[in-house]
């Protein structure tokens, strides 16, 4: 099934870069007025400023739940509807469970699970009064991959997982359709040096992948994944979570090598 998905206004956290600047330009491309909003103001000025009058840009820390509730309800006010939300602020770490300081873990759940989730459960609020909206979460393949060295971050995709699966059952009630998106590697800043790419999982660029996941938007899709290594993935996951087991084992595998020649 499909359908028009024409977002008179969008607001899309974690603007500033990656996907979410991406997101911004595709759909002010579609004559959406969207608000860039990142923690980084700087950075959400700069995709404004580059999109033009069908854009502004807003500082938001989405931990911080009064800030982003006082934020939704004023765009309502000030703009008569909020049509979109695109939850792409997040964060990540990598090395080993055991080496993780307590702060990494309470940061990355915070800005990615508790951040999508507020933000969310304040556009959700305003949406179920107006009818009809649209919330798209940035989960991640790591939730069926299960990448060793990246727990803290595989934990807080594992939320919005679920998350969005369970908001999405109740939101279609009030004309709401949310869905999670759960792609493969994506060439952001978020993918430093560190994060060492196999030719089984290639990267492709945020561009691309705006179009996959308001492609699958327009199909109403609940969970959408991309590109064909993610889909992958995510059957033989589904399928048995213990065939992907080598591969983890292998990837951590190497990971220690090459700490160890360091």
């Amino acid at each position: 099934m499909t359908y028009v998905f024409k977002p008179r206004v969008a607001l899309i956290t974690g603007g500033g870069s990656g996907i979410g600047a991406a997101m911004a330009r595709e759909l002010a491309s579609r004559k959406t007025y969207v608000v860039v909003a990142d923690i980084d103001l700087k950075k959400a000025a700069n995709v404004s400023h580059e999109i033009g009058e069908r854009a502004e840009a807003i500082k938001l820390d989405v931990t911080d739940r009064n800030q982003v509730e006082a934020l939704l309800i004023s765009l309502q006010d000030r703009l008569g509807s909020l049509d979109c939300l695109v939850n792409c602020a997040g964060i990540n770490s990598y090395g080993e469970a055991l080496d993780a300081p307590w702060s990494d873990w309470h940061r990355i759940i915070s800005v990615n699970l508790m951040g999508t989730i507020t933000s969310s459960m304040a556009a959700y609020a305003v949406m179920a009064k107006q009818g009809h909206g649209t919330i798209i979460n940035m989960g991640s393949m790591a939730t069926f991959l299960v990448d060793p060295l990246f727990a803290p971050y595989v934990t807080s995709k594992f939320g919005v997982v679920g998350f969005s699966r369970a908001l999405g059952v109740e939101a279609e009630a009030y004309g709401i359709h949310v869905c999670v998106v759960c792609p493969g590697n994506i060439l952001t800043p978020m993918r430093g040096e560190k994060y060492k790419l196999s030719w089984l999982t290639p990267a492709m660029t945020t561009t691309l992948a705006v179009k996959k996941i308001l492609q699958g938007v327009k199909k109403r899709r609940r969970i959408i994944v991309f590109p064909f290594h993610a889909k992958m993935f995510w059957w033989l996951d589904r399928i048995s979570p213990r065939l992907l087991n080598s591969v983890r084992r292998e990837i951590f595998r190497r990971a220690k090598k090459r700490v160890n020649s360091n």
